[in-house]
């Protein structure tokens, strides 16, 4: 999933000055304790509920990262991230510092191994690699790839469905709850079509919207699945379905 075309770096020092107004003195102090440069690239998150969390890093520093992302974590929360710099793999638990509502999340890097913080000095402060080491072996290719998993307990169908479209993915939501089954299917972060057993197009896709239990696993793919929904956006084509539900729900009440 990660690769290094995905990547892009601008070397200059950042603070995320706009971002202080949300966050104590001292973390802003933490922050500016490591030279910060903005790089983006792809990132997997694990842990506190979600198995699985595909998002983007983008800035980063020897010290840690800021991470995009509609689903936050509370402070403390220790995570497992794993993502690429120059062709190496790196794979280090963190801690959350800080959280912005809809924004991301500030997290701390701890016990990464030397290895992996070599490679950060390399991009950020320039020292030179040690020849030993080596870069980590491509992922392997597939046609479907697990980027996303976790508990509707925990996140909901709306969060996911913003991780979705703020990363342009291309797959399949697949949601499996004890009243119902079936899938999301999106193109670019745009929802174009959703199927269960019995409904497709906006029918099944309405029927999602009770869910607040059950698991979901995003499936991306290279599938060109049929358009069964039009819709100029996601947002509105949700705010749409819950208001068509709460004109039902108030006709099912006066025929009562």
């Amino acid at each position: 999933m990660m690769n290094d075309e995905s990547c892009v770096s601008y070397q200059f020092i950042i603070h995320h000055s706009s971002f202080k107004s949300g966050c104590s003195m001292n973390l802003g102090k933490e922050r500016r304790e490591a030279k910060r440069i903005s790089y983006i690239c792809e990132v997997e998150c694990e842990g506190a509920g979600i198995s699985r969390l595909a998002t983007r890093i983008t800035d980063l520093s020897t010290s840690g990262a800021f991470i995009d992302s509609m689903t936050n974590y509370a402070h403390g929360t220790l995570l497992l991230l794993k993502f690429r710099v120059k062709g190496h793999l790196i794979e280090t638990q963190c801690e959350v510092r800080y959280s912005l509502r809809q924004m991301g999340m500030g997290v701390r890097f701890v016990n990464m191994q030397p290895e992996s913080l070599a490679v950060l000095e390399h991009l950020i402060d320039g020292k030179p690699l040690v020849a030993t080491l080596q870069a980590a072996a491509p992922a392997p290719a597939g046609n479907v790839r697990y980027m996303l998993t976790g508990n509707f307990a925990i996140v909901s169908l709306f969060d996911v469905i913003q991780i979705v479209e703020n990363n342009h993915l291309t797959g399949a939501l697949v949601i499996a709850a004890s009243f119902v089954e079936g899938e999301i299917q999106f193109t670019e972060g745009r929802i174009i079509g959703a199927q269960m057993a019995g409904a497709v197009g906006q029918d099944a896709l309405i029927k999602f919207l009770d869910v607040t239990e059950g698991t979901f696993t995003f499936n991306k793919t290279e599938i060109d699945y049929p358009r069964t929904i039009q819709a100029g956006s996601n947002m509105g084509l949700m705010l749409d379905l819950l208001r068509l539900k709460d004109e039902e729900a108030a006709f099912s009440s006066l025929a009562d």
